[in-house]
C-alpha cells in the first residue's frame, strides 16, 4: 500500500484521529436558527477544535459569542462572495493547505446542528466522504427512496484523500468537451475559447477543477470524484443515514429504528414540525426560534408521528 492510499478501518485508531470542525460563514450576524445551531455546537462539542472560516475583515463578534473557544481562519472574500464561489472553494486545494495538520474535516455549515459527539466514531469509519443522504420520490408518489451521494452542509472529509484528489493530474473534463467548446467558439459563442483553453489546462484536471467546474460541490465529491478515483470511498446511503439527515427526516428515523443521527443539515427548513419533540428530548436549546411554517411542497402533507428518538 502506498502512502497516499486510504487506510482501512482496522488501521485507524483513536490516537491517529485528529479532526477539526470547520464552520464557514459569510455573514456578520447569524440568523436565529443559525444561533441555535452554533449554541448547540458549543454545548455538545465546545472542547473540540473548532475553526470559523470567513472572509477577511468580516466582523465575527456575534459568532464568537456563540462559539467562544473557536479559532478563526480568514480567506480572500472572493472564495465566499457567492454560492458558486463557495462551491469552488470546497473542491479546491485551499482547505487541504489550511488544515494540513488534521486527519479529518467536519464541515458544519451554520444551518446544521449536532445532537451528540460522535466525531471520533465517524472518523474511524473507512470512508473518505460522508454526507446527509439524498432521496428521490417513489414513482407511486408515496414516500421516497435513498440514492447514492450526500449533502455537504454537514459532511466529513478524510483530508489525506481530499489532498490526493485536489493535487491529482487526472482529467475530469474530457478532451471531447474541449473540442466542443472550441467549435462553439467558431459558431459565435464568445465564451467557448476561454472555456476550451481552460478545459485543456488546468481546469480540466482534478487539481484545477475549481477553475472550471460549475455545479454543486457535494455532487463533485459524491459522484464525479469516485467515478475517476476508484480509491475514493463515499459512505453508502444506508451508512450515511446514520451520520446525518437533511430531508425526509421521518423516513430517516424509520431506517435508523428510532435513533437520531450525529447531526442534521438545514434542520429548520424542511421537517422542523417532525423534529421538534426529538430536539427537545435531546436537550437542544431552541430559545429564539422564530415561528415556523412548512415549505410550499409540504402545504398539503404532514409527516407521520414517530416516537421520540434516542441519541446514539
Amino acid at each position: 500500500m502506498t502512502r497516499d492510499q486510504a487506510p482501512g478501518k482496522h488501521q485507524l485508531t483513536r490516537q491517529s484521529v485528529h479532526p477539526v470542525i470547520v464552520v464557514p460563514t459569510h455573514r456578520e450576524n447569524p440568523t436565529p436558527e443559525e444561533s441555535i445551531s452554533l449554541r448547540q455546537l458549543a454545548r455538545v462539542m465546545g472542547d473540540r477544535e473548532i475553526v470559523i472560516l470567513s472572509p477577511r475583515h468580516l466582523d465575527l463578534g456575534r459568532t464568537m459569542e456563540l462559539l467562544p473557544k473557536a479559532g478563526q481562519v480568514r480567506v480572500d472574500p472572493g472564495w465566499m462572495d457567492s454560492h458558486g464561489a463557495y462551491n469552488r472553494m470546497i473542491i479546491s486545494p485551499l482547505l487541504c493547505h489550511i488544515f494540513a495538520g488534521y486527519s479529518h474535516l467536519l464541515l458544519h455549515e451554520p444551518d446544521s446542528i449536532v445532537l451528540s459527539d460522535q466525531l471520533d466514531h465517524w472518523c474511524l469509519q473507512p470512508y473518505d466522504y460522508i454526507g446527509a443522504p439524498w432521496f428521490t420520490p417513489r414513482a407511486s408518489g408515496e414516500g421516497a427512496e435513498l440514492i447514492p451521494g450526500g449533502n455537504s452542509g454537514f459532511s466529513l472529509f478524510r483530508l489525506a484523500a481530499m489532498k490526493r484528489v485536489t493535487s491529482s493530474w487526472r482529467r475530469w473534463y474530457p478532451l471531447r468537451y474541449t473540442l466542443g467548446d472550441f467549435r462553439s467558439c467558431l459558431r459565435g459563442n464568445p465564451d467557448g475559447l476561454r472555456k476550451g483553453l481552460l478545459g485543456l489546462y488546468p481546469g480540466g484536471l482534478l487539481k484545477g477543477a475549481h477553475r472550471l467546474y460549475s455545479s454543486f460541490c457535494d455532487q463533485y465529491w459524491s459522484l464525479l470524484v469516485p467515478s475517476i478515483d476508484k480509491r475514493f470511498r463515499v459512505a453508502p446511503s444506508d451508512v450515511a443515514v446514520r451520520f446525518s439527515w437533511e430531508k425526509w427526516s421521518f423516513l430517516c428515523m424509520e431506517i435508523c429504528r428510532g435513533h437520531l443521527p450525529f447531526g442534521l443539515h438545514a434542520w429548520a427548513k424542511y421537517d422542523f414540525d417532525f423534529l421538534l419533540p426529538h430536539f427537545i428530548a435531546a436537550g437542544v436549546d431552541l430559545t429564539g426560534m422564530p415561528p415556523w411554517t412548512p415549505p410550499p411542497w409540504r402545504a398539503d402533507w404532514t409527516p407521520p408521528i414517530w416516537p421520540v428518538g434516542q441519541v446514539r
